[in-house]
């Protein structure tokens, strides 16, 4: 029996469509990713109107024009004018007995008066003392007796005394307590710091570094003084003074100044305030001079103040967006007007070697007070420029200046235009709006344009 040979036929290759194209699509996709991650990638930032304050706060020390009395003899004492308030030579200030009879009259003379006009007062010194209330500081509550009682003496208006006087002779005790007269005119206070003494002549950077630390003594009504102790303080003069260390670039920012505009932490309150500057053991100091709101901070030694000159307000771009472009400068009068625009007519020589006039139109260029800034890309130092009447006279072009600027990209391509800076701090920059030429508000600016140049489209 013949066998048979069994002979394996070749497959034919039968390419597999589906890979071939699943590797095309990887390809393809490859490639574009590749491509973003080597595209430069161009940020776009939306100006807007905005306010810069970089102010840091500064802590000021009070120089006031004020003496302390004391008193000539000991006993209980009470105070007949809320504290602030104005006194005349003359005028009663406080009362010394011996048995504290006359506290007891006062009070009764205080209950018995009618204290509906002192509502609204008395509202007012609960919501400041339950505003500013810390339960770690205790001296608050003190404050706040005190506040309320000079709520009553404010409203007596003087005829506190007068109304005692008579009650106590009708009482027979008319001789029991020593009354007391201002030997000055003066606003009054009854707050004692031991800095009293301290002026700009002796104040030392170990005296400002107390802020925070200084105590006041307050001389209450009906509590025992001894004879030579601080009965009261008299401020003399409205003038005061508020007296801070200043680092170099504060330094340098008063120097040319007259005055300062203030602000003050604890109220907001502002004011214009002038400025003398001197130095003390190498540090930089500044006297602050107003003669505003002294019984406002009658009983403050240290302020935390700030000052208005790190403030701006106007367009905010970020820093990274400005970049310089160099110009050349021509005078108004060399400029003439021709079938391109405003140009001017440069001089060169033809192909026969004779003297001829160009019109070469300026193209973008920027205006400063009658000064025309043109790109170096249309003039170049030494070209001569003719002007005047039969164009006589020449200017040659050789001053150039660098201007600040952006790209604007509202038309999809970089379109330079000037800044006026007005404040700068370490990420973004204050700009004026009404810069001739320059940006407005919602204009688009390239963030970072280090890599583009005039006219360079933006995908």
């Amino acid at each position: 029996m013949a066998t048979r040979k069994v002979v394996r036929m070749k497959k034919r290759f039968q390419p597999n469509i589906a890979i071939f194209i699943f590797i095309l699509i990887l390809i393809y996709i490859g490639a574009l990713i590749w491509g973003y991650v080597k595209k430069e990638h161009i940020s776009i930032y939306e100006v807007n109107t905005s306010e810069i304050r970089d102010d840091s706060p500064l802590y000021g020390f009070i120089v006031r024009s004020e003496e302390v009395v004391r008193a000539k003899e000991g006993g209980y004492i009470n105070y007949y004018n809320a504290e602030g308030n104005r006194v005349g030579v003359g005028d009663v200030v406080y009362t010394v007995d011996s048995n504290g009879d006359v506290a007891s009259l006062l009070e009764q003379l205080q209950e018995s008066a009618s204290t509906s006009d002192s509502v609204t007062d008395f509202r007012e010194v609960i919501a400041s003392f339950q505003n500013s209330l810390s339960l770690a500081n205790y001296s608050q509550v003190d404050d706040f007796q005190f506040d309320i009682h000079n709520v009553i003496l404010e409203q007596s208006r003087g005829t506190l005394y007068s109304d005692m006087n008579k009650a106590a002779k009708k009482l027979s005790q008319s001789q029991s307590y020593t009354k007391v007269n201002a030997a000055k005119s003066g606003v009054i206070s009854y707050s004692m710091d031991g800095y009293e003494d301290i002026t700009e002549a002796n104040i030392t950077t170990e005296i400002m570094d107390e802020y925070g630390k200084s105590m006041r003594d307050q001389v209450s009504a009906g509590e025992m003084i001894e004879a030579g102790e601080p009965a009261y303080k008299l401020i003399t003069s409205n003038d005061w003074y508020i007296l801070v260390e200043l680092d170099e670039d504060y330094y340098k920012k008063l120097m040319d100044l007259d005055t300062v505009r203030v602000t003050v932490d604890k109220d907001g309150m502002s004011f214009n305030a002038s400025v003398e500057l001197f130095d003390r053991d190498g540090v930089h100091f500044a006297k602050l001079g107003t003669s505003r709101y002294m019984e406002r901070y009658i009983n403050d030694r240290f302020l935390k103040i700030r000052f208005q000159l790190k403030t701006a307000k106007g367009l905010k771009i970020p820093n990274s967006s400005i970049l310089e472009k160099q110009y050349y400068t021509v005078p108004k009068e060399v400029l003439t007007k021709g079938d391109g625009g405003v140009g001017v007519l440069r001089q060169g020589v033809n192909e026969n070697g004779a003297v001829s006039m160009q019109f070469v139109p300026l193209g973008d260029y920027e205006i400063r007070e009658d000064t025309y800034y043109v790109s170096t890309d249309v003039l170049s130092g030494g070209d001569i420029l003719l002007y005047g009447a039969n164009n006589e006279e020449e200017y040659i072009v050789s001053s150039a200046e660098t201007l600040s600027g952006t790209y604007c990209v509202n038309q999809g391509y970089c379109e330079f235009r000037p800044i006026d800076i007005q404040y700068q701090n370490n990420e973004y920059t204050i700009v004026s709006d009404s810069t001739e030429g320059g940006l407005a508000a919602y204009d688009h600016i390239v963030v970072s344009p280090e890599n583009l140049k005039d006219d360079d489209f933006i995908n």
